[in-house]
């Protein structure tokens, strides 16, 4: 069973909360006691100090605001997939038949798992045309001094099919299993703007193709894993 992708980020919102909680009821605590017992004289109390304990106050409040926008986050982020911190293949796109004389081109596309094999419950297949097949990637990144939080960024694909040449017969495209993630108050604090990566590869009857996301560039890398005999 696979390790959970945001553990350090529902840590974080954990502690977060705990802490956040703390400095405001350690405000109002202060500000109680020093209520009831400001009319004594028999209780040697201390003063209200507006400045430090209305900025623990504000402390205490965005901590509560940041652990909810990163419990947020996690629930949002929970059906995407984790861009692997080395070289790792993500997907294989097989080139069922290229039929050239009704320009019909049929594909199968196969996400992996994290040892590279086929997962063949969630195969889809394509019918597009062309000689050309066309995949599109988002990937979201950690903002810099975010990346602590998660294991990698996050990745969905986004569609297949054939590549637009401009000749003004548009292939069809198939979209696969991307969503539209909101954009949160706390996906915006912890996460750069989701980016397209887009990969061409010519085709050949019976090819299979491997695709790869560079860890370092965040790119679609497609390479052949097996040409036609």
């Amino acid at each position: 069973m696979d390790a959970d992708p945001n553990f350090r980020l529902k840590a974080f919102a954990v502690i977060a909360c705990v802490l956040g909680v703390f400095l405001v009821t350690f405000v109002a605590q202060r500000v109680y006691f020093w209520m009831r017992t400001r009319s004594r004289e028999d209780i040697d109390t201390s003063r209200v100090e507006p400045i430090v304990d209305f900025g623990l106050l504000g402390i205490g409040l965005i901590v509560i605001w940041l652990a909810v926008e990163a419990l947020v986050l996690s629930l949002v982020t929970s059906g995407l997939k984790v861009q692997p911190r080395e070289r790792q293949k993500i997907a294989e796109i097989e080139v069922g038949k290229l039929d050239k004389q009704t320009d019909q081109l049929n594909l199968l596309f196969y996400p992996v798992n994290r040892a590279g094999q086929r997962l063949s419950t969630q195969r889809r297949p394509v019918l597009t045309s062309g000689n050309d097949f066309e995949l599109v990637v988002e990937v979201t990144e950690w903002r810099g001094a975010w990346t602590w939080l998660g294991e990698g960024g996050f990745y969905q694909f986004v569609s297949l099919g054939g590549f637009d040449d401009g000749s003004g017969n548009t292939p069809e495209k198939t979209k696969l299993d991307s969503e539209d993630v909101p954009r949160t108050a706390g996906a915006t604090l912890f996460l750069r703007k989701p980016r397209e990566w887009e990969v061409r590869q010519p085709c050949n009857e019976g090819d299979v193709y491997d695709v790869f996301i560079d860890p370092a560039s965040s790119e679609l890398e497609v390479t052949l894993h097996k040409a036609s005999e």
